[in-house]
């Protein structure tokens, strides 16, 4: 009775491995790259990765993911994987759909319809998840705390002959969902541009970082200021910054809300931001002053002109030449001035162009 107690199970183990439960085929899921898009659009990207078979085709499988209820609706799928998709290269798939299963889970599945299927890859790629499956998208609801994770029960990668290869799974967002932005406008004057935004409430909020381009197409995004949040508030909150001593050109801005775990989302300033030239020709006064040891002189050109920058000290003996009679178009200037070598004491700085001759006083204090 023994033997045929081992036999059967002999058998049985046979029989998972012939249906795919063995690890042999397997494949590793990762839920990744969690964006909030300004503050109303939650986003992420499915990835798999074969990781020991030689080779698992495709077949009809489920990515399920779940979250708090309440707090997302809507699933929309962008990014889709050609691969797997009808029209592919083995032509062997329906169009892969993404549907909202109750309140707490989304699906995105992948039609298996005929043919030879497509070989998932096993090449980690830049990213070291795979290949991505698709991106998916969902409206958030309210601004609360979120946790968005695969449904392991019911999600499954399957072959195009019915087995399912052993799955692991990875990737979690565990976050809030979002600061209430109030209002976010933009002021300009001269040459720098004031920004103010308000929050109606907040959780977790560590800040924003301000974020600026050049509003031609090639430009990229650089970060100009951090400003520090509230971290949990029901009340309005104000905040501003001033972006100053900006060239002539029309920019763009965006905040960058990022709360203590380190997850963000941006908002954009609906607005382009456009600094004009200047109206009349300036020269300001020097910024620090008194200084020590450096400081800086800003001038504004209402129209291209040759320009001259020198530095004199009380007996009119020229110490330093800043700019010395060159071109300059018609825009906004900052020059710096580094007084290191000079004793302590007070010194003039003079501008000559075309049309005007100016001088101020600063002082050097060591």
């Amino acid at each position: 009775m023994k033997y045929l107690f081992k036999l059967l199970m002999i058998v049985f183990t046979f029989a998972i491995v012939r249906s795919g439960y063995s690890q042999s085929d397997s494949v590793t899921n990762t839920l990744t790259n969690f964006n909030i898009i300004n503050g109303t659009k939650f986003s992420f990207d499915i990835y798999t990765l074969r990781t020991t078979a030689s080779s698992f085709i495709m077949g009809n499988s489920s990515y399920i993911v779940k979250y708090t209820s309440g707090t997302l609706t809507n699933p929309v799928i962008s990014n889709v994987n050609p691969k797997y998709t009808l029209g592919g290269v083995s032509n062997s798939y329906d169009e892969m759909i993404s549907q909202r299963l109750s309140a707490t889970r989304t699906a995105v599945q992948l039609m298996y319809v005929s043919g030879p299927g497509e070989n998932i890859s096993d090449v980690p790629g830049s990213n070291g998840y795979g290949e991505r499956i698709a991106t998916v998208t969902l409206d958030i609801l309210q601004s609360v705390s979120v946790t968005v994770q695969w449904d392991v029960l019911n999600s499954a990668v399957v072959s195009n002959t019915n087995g399912s290869a052993y799955n692991s799974f990875e990737g979690i967002f565990t976050g809030v969902l979002p600061v209430e932005l109030a209002s976010f406008t933009s002021l300009i004057n001269l040459n720098s541009v004031s920004l103010n935004w308000s929050t109606s409430s907040e959780v977790n909020n560590n800040g924003f970082d301000i974020e600026r381009k050049s509003a031609n197409e090639n430009s990229n995004w650089n970060k100009v200021a951090f400003v520090d949040g509230k971290g949990n508030s029901e009340e309005l909150a104000n905040y501003s910054y001033t972006d100053k001593n900006l060239e002539i050109g029309k920019y763009n801005y965006r905040l960058k809300q990022i709360d203590f775990n380190g997850n963000f989302k941006y908002y954009d300033l609906e607005n382009e931001v456009v600094v004009g030239i200047p109206v009349q020709f300036e020269l300001s006064q020097n910024y620090p002053n008194p200084f020590n040891p450096t400081t800086k002189i800003n001038f504004t050109l209402p129209a291209d002109t040759k320009v001259s920058l020198s530095i004199y000290d009380v007996s009119g003996r020229l110490v330093s030449t800043l700019i010395n009679n060159e071109f300059k178009q018609a825009n906004y200037y900052s020059v710096s001035f580094n007084g290191a070598n000079l004793s302590s004491g007070t010194y003039f700085y003079s501008i000559r162009t075309d049309n005007n001759n100016e001088t101020k006083k600063m002082i050097l204090i060591k």
